[in-house]
């Protein structure tokens, strides 16, 4: 096993986990933490600590680990970039925990957020070290990677997620582990010892929306295929204040009764499953119960009259007040003669 571990990654909770297998019990830690080092003096003076704890052997104790934690400030490009001063000395400190030759009772740890894989600082360490690095990737790989890790953490608490719960969950959260985590608790504490799936339902009933986490459109179109008036006047509430609300809501909800139309269309063709080619499962799903709620001509009559809203919000200030009537009326059932 490598004396020193180098552990990058912008998910605090990842990061944090992948750490304390090293840490351990806490015996003979000492932590070295910069995530308030906003300037370069501090981070010199970080730099020097983390290197004379580096230097320390453990003497009496079992076992010695140094923690430098949170630095923020490694090479990289863009803002959080070191100054030169402060590149060049981390240089030089790589250098010295390459050439290291720590006993086997002792590692040392850094992490932090970001690294450049082409920088020197990182070049020196990557052949003599443990390097362990976190990809953020694009959105949509982020989500992908956070419906497994989902999964994963809600079996490590005996729970388990319905179809499409799972994707419902970290569109609400986000992709941050901690809240994750944090929120998987919330549920099993919710579902008591006896519950072990997680529905949609239990998802909109006690989890929370992560921080910085934009409101799901598609809980609105989600309300409306259900035509529940409650759940839809509650979703669009969460956009009102947003700068054109209802070009965003129209244009949202005329694509949605244009594409349920469609498939509705294809459902009375007997043509609905190559229509759905290509769709996850839990989608599909989800999509033949919102067809069973409507006929095909209340999906083309609603099309319209969410078309003709955004035509007149597009060309007018006054039609924010139509939005949620519109609404209304669109999941209103008419009375047969």
């Amino acid at each position: 096993m490598a004396q020193v571990h180098v552990i990058i990654g912008e998910d605090d909770y990842l990061v944090s986990e992948a750490a304390k297998r090293v840490v351990g019990d806490g015996v003979g830690l000492e932590t070295v933490d910069s995530a308030n080092s906003s300037n370069a003096d501090l981070q010199m003076r970080d730099l020097r600590e983390a290197e004379a704890s580096l230097m320390t052997p453990p003497f009496l104790d079992p076992k010695k680990v140094t923690w430098w934690r949170n630095v923020g400030f490694l090479p990289q490009t863009g803002k959080g970039a070191p100054s030169e001063d402060v590149k060049a000395a981390l240089e030089r400190f790589a250098q010295k925990l390459a050439a290291a030759n720590l006993p086997e009772c002792q590692h040392f740890v850094l992490s932090g957020p970001r690294l450049l894989a082409t920088s020197v600082f990182a070049k020196t360490l990557k052949a003599s070290c443990e390097m362990v690095v976190f990809a953020s990737g694009k959105p949509a790989e982020q989500a992908r990677n956070a419906v497994v890790r989902a999964v994963d953490f809600a079996a490590e608490l005996g729970l388990k997620f319905a179809p499409g719960a799972a994707e419902a969950f970290v569109a609400l959260v986000g992709t941050d582990s901690r809240s994750l985590m944090s929120e998987l608790g919330k549920m099993r504490d919710y579902l008591g010892p006896k519950g072990k799936q997680i529905t949609e339902a239990d998802i909109a009933e006690i989890t929370s929306q992560g921080a910085g986490v934009e409101p799901a459109v598609w809980s609105i179109t989600d309300a409306l295929g259900e035509r529940n008036v409650g759940k839809v006047v509650d979703a669009v509430s969460r956009f009102e204040r947003e700068n054109g609300f209802a070009v965003l809501v129209a244009t949202v909800v005329e694509k949605f009764f244009r594409q349920l139309a469609e498939l509705k269309d294809a459902e009375a063709r007997g043509m609905l499953g190559k229509a759905t080619e290509g769709m996850v499962p839990w989608a599909v799903r989800k999509t033949e119960a919102h067809l069973g709620n409507w006929t095909l001509n209340e999906l083309r009559a609603a099309r319209f009259r969410f078309q003709e809203l955004r035509e007149r919000a597009v060309s007018s200030q006054s039609a924010d007040a139509l939005v949620v009537p519109r609404l209304v009326q669109a999941c209103a059932r008419r009375r047969r003669a």
